[in-house]
């Protein structure tokens, strides 16, 4: 069975580097799923910057500020402290 959308922690991978392929210039796939809705305002955002989804994708994550543990700064608003977990339900 699949795993509901935002599951899976971060705690559970290991990064492996992307194998580059020197006929794509060493561009490497970043694969996400996201929702339709989500999908749908990055197409939007892009086509109005004039460049791809690629390049747009990239240019967030470059311009993406960090805090002192190298954490996003919009992070914890967004998924809550790390670490911290929701409590199981009872009763």
């Amino acid at each position: 069975m699949a795993r509901p959308y935002g599951s899976r922690d971060a705690e559970e991978r290991e990064y492996v580097p992307p194998v580059r392929d020197k006929k794509r210039h060493g561009l490497v796939r970043l694969s996400p799923m996201v929702p339709a809705e989500v999908h749908a305002a990055a197409y939007a955002n892009a086509r109005a910057a004039g460049v791809s989804m690629g390049k747009y994708l990239a240019e967030l994550i470059r311009r993406d500020q960090l805090d002192e543990s190298g954490c996003p700064v919009w992070a914890p608003e967004a998924f809550g402290e790390p670490g911290q977990r929701e409590l199981p339900m009872t009763g």
